[in-house]
């Protein structure tokens, strides 16, 4: 977790914060909205290092620490457990269950819930008092970090001071990956799958990424149908994990849209490093647009648990 990178990234937002703490305006409560990887979590405990923090929220000093290394007693954390899909309500009722006791230091107290779009109704409306009506006199601040708000309850909304997290510009953080010793082509492949630097910096290193983008360049040089039915037999299996599948589905529609525009907009291609097979597939609109069409909907199915198998040999016979 690099929140001081989060920080510069979203400095306005973090300014904000610093503003509304200088003149005793911060909230009771807070909802952090935006993609994956824009830097939530890390403005949470930003926050928190503000409210607490002798130097305004500096990251360095031993307060600051003991926050980041989550070992605040008052800073408490709960997301998604790695064996689930979502915020449980016991998770919720344990939180409320630690809130009842009174903290052995002194000061606010703050509570992060990372991933409350992922919660049940029940579960977020389960919250509504809490967050009104905190259960001991001590001050205390929610935040909740979402990446969907439409999942999110209207009631917990209209009681939430907003902020929005805009990603950060792709070539701004495919530059910061090459600034870094990162392979342009890497680079851009890592920053279509997550807008976290550090996430990325840790995908890269993975067999299952390199495996893939392989496989991504093969099936684009792919031109026969004959190739097409080796190429499904020998990797049915792997991509029969729809997590596999869905990252070369996400290369595949990055390599058509980069091939729409690259007569167009030959400066604005996401994988420039493939300009010369962007070239090649760059013959015919319609065929083009077809393909992107037909990419998109196997994506979306395979969102909505259809067999990842039947989805690759579909994008098999219909893409090659």
């Amino acid at each position: 977790m690099n929140v001081k990178r989060a920080v510069e990234n979203q400095i306005s937002i973090f300014n904000n914060l610093k503003q509304a703490k200088l003149h005793n305006r911060l909230s009771h409560a807070y909802l952090f909205y935006g993609d994956e990887g824009v830097g939530k979590k890390e403005m949470a405990y930003a926050l928190a290092c503000l409210l607490y923090c002798p130097n305004d929220g500096c990251l360095e000093c031993e307060t600051c620490k003991s926050i980041l290394s989550g070992n605040h007693m008052n800073v408490d954390y709960i997301g998604v457990d790695e064996t689930k899909t979502m915020i449980s309500k016991d998770q919720i009722t344990a939180l409320q269950d630690e809130f009842s006791k009174t903290s052995l230091v002194e000061g606010s107290r703050i509570y992060i819930v990372d991933g409350i779009d992922t919660a049940s109704a029940a579960a977020q409306n389960s919250l509504l008092k809490f967050i009104e009506e905190p259960i001991n006199s001590t001050p205390t601040i929610g935040i909740f970090l979402a990446s969907e708000l439409s999942n999110v309850v209207t009631t917990i909304i209209s009681r939430c001071a907003l902020q929005h997290f805009k990603a950060v510009p792709m070539a701004k953080s495919i530059g910061m990956l090459t600034e870094g010793g990162i392979d342009q082509l890497d680079a851009s492949l890592l920053m279509s799958l997550t807008n976290n630097i550090d996430e990325a910096l840790s995908i890269v290193q993975t067999e299952d990424f390199k495996r893939i983008k392989d496989l991504f360049i093969e099936f684009i040089s792919l031109r026969k149908k004959k190739d097409g039915v080796v190429y499904f037999i020998d990797n049915a299996s792997y991509f029969s994990n729809p997590k596999n599948l869905s990252i070369l589905l996400k290369w595949i529609l990055l390599f058509i849209e980069d091939s729409y525009m690259v007569q167009s907009n030959p400066d604005g291609l996401i994988l420039a490093p493939l300009y010369d097979k962007i070239i090649m597939n760059n013959k015919d609109y319609n065929s083009l647009k077809d393909k992107l069409e037909i990419t998109l909907d196997l994506s979306n199915r395979l969102r909505y648990n259809v067999s990842a198998k039947n989805v690759f040999h579909e994008l098999i016979a219909k893409l090659i």
